[in-house]
């Protein structure tokens, strides 16, 4: 029984007692009068004693009504708040701490296991989603998105954990039902979802864990869906990945990272040092940003260590965005002076990066003319014509094009020609050894004379 619903027991019983003692008052004073009759003084005491106690118990009445529609109240707002804490106003599913309790629940303990399986959901592009078609439709469609599992997985508890990112509980493990439901969810967001007349296909990732085949506690079994996700994201999206024990292995570690690097972002943990470039008469012409990231217990991480990483997802998307956008504000104070960022090959992959350039651009009211975007070699010859395209794109804003670590991989020459750069940067090895490698000396004036032909700046590291 409730505290509420025991203050309600309590007072009624207390109410119905005193109630039962004032009609027993009024009766026994009701006799006395009938009894003395003839003294009329103490007749008309008695009379007002009987209006007294009448007007008591209405009182006590009204207070006891009072009370009672106080409890209903308090009740009905207890009632309220447990739905605010236990289901997510935007979207109808359970909440992420309703869901983490529900999994301890069904998990049991060591000595009562149960079977369970935990599907872990991403809705793709979310952010792109909600560029495309506004912030209503994003919303609308996690909304959709929760139905469907809520369809597909009738027996089951559907959770949003945060963002776009969902949590189905299965109260059984049989891997190839879950299979089938799974993919059965994937169709049905591919069938998409209508938006101003037209269908927007929708697609989702999944990552799967079994409980006690996988794991037996929840957060074990949270972290092993996550790196099952993980993988499904990572091999294309739009897909269902059960965990494997493979991906135990460095996986683990890659995804720490990539979730610690995330925050760093959010959190200001990244810096971007500058260094110079600078011309023939030793003035600096030109500024190279280059990103390092300050952990706050494992200090200065070196970029070889985390930029892998985030290229595999799209989180070098994110990381992109960060380094253009500090360059944008503080290229303020190095007027007359360009500054370079790198950008990833993964980020050339996709055509977010021009609009991510442009987007950026309008916001911070700069020009393009004043940043080089760097390339490496590698980005070079694994070159598809969809990439040729986008920095086409990016020099016709007004962007420099520069190729970075020139001499270093398998760039020929004859590259020079196809792709539309400005600049070359020459690595460091070459440089160096000049002074006393005749086939450096040769390479190093070969490629001035063809860059002096193709009107290309060369820059020596």
């Amino acid at each position: 029984m409730s505290i509420l619903a025991t203050i309600k027991d309590h007072s009624g019983r207390i109410y119905r007692g005193i109630q039962f003692l004032l009609v027993l008052s009024i009766a026994a004073t009701a006799l006395g009068a009938a009894g003395l009759v003839r003294d009329s003084s103490f007749t008309s005491a008695l009379i007002v004693s009987m209006v007294a106690t009448g007007l008591a118990l209405l009182v006590l009445m009204y207070m006891r009504s009072s009370v009672v529609q106080r409890l209903r109240s308090a009740a009905a707002a207890e009632a309220e708040k447990h739905h605010f804490l236990t289901v997510d106003a935007m979207t109808g599913a359970m909440t992420r701490r309703y869901v983490l309790e529900a999994l301890d629940e069904r998990l049991g303990t060591l000595r009562s296991r149960r079977e369970a399986s935990l599907l872990l959901i991403d809705l793709d592009h979310f952010k792109q989603l909600n560029d495309t078609f506004g912030h209503q439709f994003g919303d609308l469609a996690l909304a959709h998105l929760v139905k469907a599992a809520e369809r597909v997985f009738a027996d089951g508890v559907v959770g949003r954990l945060g963002g776009d990112e969902f949590a189905v509980i299965v109260p059984h493990g049989n891997l190839a039902v879950i299979n089938k439901d799974a993919r059965r969810l994937l169709d049905v967001m591919r069938a998409g979802k209508s938006h101003e007349g037209k269908i927007v296909p929708l697609s989702i990732s999944i990552g799967v864990a079994l409980a006690p085949a996988h794991a037996s506690n929840t957060t074990e079994l949270m972290l092993l869906a996550d790196l099952a996700l993980y993988e499904s994201k990572a091999g294309g999206r739009g897909r269902v990945t059960v965990f494997d024990e493979e991906m135990l292995s460095d996986k683990r570690y890659r995804r720490l990272v990539e979730r610690e690097l995330r925050a760093a972002i959010y959190l200001g943990e990244l810096d971007l040092h500058y260094q110079p470039i600078v011309d023939t008469d030793r003035s600096t012409f030109a500024l190279e940003g280059l990103v390092r990231w300050r952990h706050p217990v494992r200090g200065l991480i070196s970029p070889a260590d985390f930029i892998p990483i985030a290229e595999r997802s799209t989180l070098i998307d994110m990381l992109g965005e960060w380094v253009f956008r500090r360059a944008c504000a503080d290229i303020a104070h190095f007027p007359g002076r360009r500054i370079s960022i790198n950008v990833s090959g993964e980020q050339l992959k996709r055509d977010e990066i021009v609009t991510m350039c442009d987007r950026v651009l309008r916001e911070t009211g700069r020009l393009a003319a004043e940043f080089i975007i760097e390339i490496t070699e590698t980005v070079a010859t694994a070159a598809t014509p969809e990439i040729l395209k986008r920095l086409e794109v990016l020099r016709g804003l007004g962007f420099h094009i520069a190729l970075d670590d020139f001499g270093t991989g398998h760039c020929g020459i004859n590259y020079l020609k196809t792709l539309p750069i400005d600049s070359i940067k020459i690595d460091r090895s070459y440089i160096s050894s000049l002074a006393h490698d005749q086939v450096a000396q040769i390479f190093v004036s070969a490629l001035a004379q063809i860059a002096r032909i193709q009107h290309v700046t060369i820059v020596a590291e």
